[in-house]
């Protein structure tokens, strides 16, 4: 009979010890996951609860318009910056947290996976050929690929 007890002790301290362990694994690994609950300064949050904006953009090589292709930064995992056709709009569409890194317009040719600096956009870069200039809502803007896209800005980008 004691050795039934000692037993059932051994069984329901097993139990307890790994459902402890358990517990302090999923609270760990969520929080680590979580980026909402990470600590990032004030003044580079834009939002906790999502954002949707959609500024346009225009790029033109040497006086043509370029096609900005759709469904760019959409597909098995959508991206939450993204375009939906070849209207030149942007979309901006993020859940959660949402930072000032976040909006860069450098992000958008990140993931369409095309070069754009102060310097170059696509494989023009600035030389005898041309100089690449940005405008926002019709200004000069030195910001480039820093610029933070807000909504219903017409961005336009140019290698003349």
């Amino acid at each position: 009979m004691a050795k039934k007890n000692i037993t059932n002790i051994l069984t329901v301290s097993i139990i307890i010890v790994a459902g402890i362990i358990l517990v302090f694994w999923i609270t760990a690994g969520s929080t680590t996951k979580n980026i909402a609950n990470q600590p990032i300064a004030n003044d580079g949050i834009i939002s906790r609860k999502g954002l949707h904006l959609h500024p346009k953009l225009d790029i033109y090589i040497k006086g043509k318009l370029q096609t900005i292709p759709d469904d760019v930064g959409l597909g098995a995992v959508h991206k939450p910056i993204h375009t939906h056709n070849t209207d030149h709009i942007i979309h901006l569409e993020f859940s959660g947290l949402v930072t000032l890194d976040d909006t860069r317009l450098q992000e958008f040719f990140k993931i369409w996976d095309k070069q754009f600096s102060s310097n170059c956009i696509f494989d023009n870069c600035n030389g005898p050929s041309g100089t690449v200039k940005m405008f926002v809502n019709g200004q000069p803007n030195n910001e480039f690929e820093k610029y933070p896209m807000k909504a219903d800005d017409k961005i336009e980008i140019r290698y003349d």
